[in-house]
């Protein structure tokens, strides 16, 4: 029981650092399609094709679509 308690505690602390990065990651991607919702809004309008903007953005065409519609 002792070496599963050691493994489970090994285990957890290799997962906290590349975890709390994934979360800070988050919250970054998070602020900027806040920023960017707008602007695929704004292109879509433009005429500018899904497609495009899907591949400037790195968004999925549906997202970008369903942005547009916003």
């Amino acid at each position: 029981m002792v070496d599963e308690a050691a493994e489970m505690a090994e285990a957890i602390r290799a997962l906290e650092g590349p975890g709390a990065r994934r979360v800070r990651l988050k919250l970054d991607l998070r602020e900027v399609d806040k920023q960017l919702k707008p602007l695929v809004a704004r292109a879509v309008q433009a005429d500018v094709p899904v497609r495009r903007i899907a591949e400037i953005t790195g968004l999925s065409t549906n997202t970008v679509m369903l942005w547009g519609r916003s």
